[in-house]
């Protein structure tokens, strides 16, 4: 045991030590990145939790205002059904029938007047008249049904028109919110992607972070044995000097006792080196 043995474990002591203080402060600067890279993904987090919002919001408009033109496309069908069956019902010639009448019964009526007849061909005359009559009232209403009709088909085509401009102007503002949705569909998935990334990179400060300790915790364990090694050696040191101590005191209890020249002291010491007994002076 010498005291090159102490100072090499005293360097490798330090060494250690030093390396172990550099893997932690490596480590304690690995967990500061990491704790920013958290904080930035908790940051986007909320940002996409309100983006989310933002776009279930628009979704949520866009499906009301649908919901109102898918309503309003049904009465419009039901509309045009409607007009187009009341067209047909119109589309009968009852003006040219009821002309036709009129035209008879004016011919007869002047017939009565100009022409003699028989009074049996005069009552057949006047009985055709009243039947001719009677149709032609029935025509009278059936026109005036008609008219009703091209009057109610007239308002229905503008309730049709009217219909139709309200339902391109909810198509145009559906269109306009998808477009929103898809613009915040679109931050949302970017914003994923990132928090994504920082997740890969929070992961990777961490696989880092655990390498660091590991390495700070093996050169922390070589730095206590070496330590450990040093108590001992400096143990070893401080026996041995206790050891030389008491023999040099018995060399000199003896020496008290006994009368003793110098350069036997000398011989004596020298035999008690070569003995390894003592190592000094």
């Amino acid at each position: 045991m010498n005291k090159s043995e102490l100072r090499s474990a005293e360097e490798k002591y330090r060494f250690y030590k030093e390396k172990r203080d550099e893997f932690r402060r490596r480590a304690r600067e690995l967990r500061d990145e990491r704790a920013l890279l958290i904080e930035e993904r908790r940051k986007l987090f909320d940002e996409m939790r309100e983006e989310k919002e933002r776009r279930d919001a628009v979704v949520a408009k866009m499906r009301e205002i649908k919901a109102i033109r898918d309503s309003k496309r049904e009465k419009l069908r039901r509309l045009i059904e409607y007009s187009r069956e009341m067209r047909k019902n119109s589309q009968n010639r009852v003006e040219e029938r009821l002309a036709r009448v009129e035209e008879e019964i004016s011919r007869l009526e002047r017939e009565l007047q100009i022409k003699p007849h028989t009074v049996e061909e005069e009552n057949k005359i006047i009985d055709r008249l009243r039947s001719l009559r009677r149709e032609r009232e029935k025509l009278r209403k059936e026109v005036e049904e008609k008219n009703r009709l091209l009057g109610e088909i007239n308002d229905l085509e503008e309730e049709i028109s009217r219909l139709k401009k309200e339902i391109e102007e909810y198509s145009e503002e559906i269109k306009e919110l998808y477009e929103e949705s898809q613009r915040h569909h679109e931050h949302v998935v970017e914003l994923s992607r990132e928090i994504v990334y920082l997740k890969e990179k929070i992961e990777e400060k961490s696989r880092e972070i655990e390498k660091m300790n590991a390495k700070a915790d093996a050169y922390h364990q070589k730095a206590q044995e070496m330590l450990q090694r040093i108590i001992e050696i400096k143990g070893e040191f401080r026996r041995k000097r206790e050891e030389e101590e008491a023999v040099l005191r018995e060399l000199e209890e003896r020496s008290k006792e006994i009368e003793v020249k110098d350069e036997d002291v000398d011989r004596f010491i020298e035999v008690l080196k070569k003995k390894k007994k003592i190592k000094y002076p």
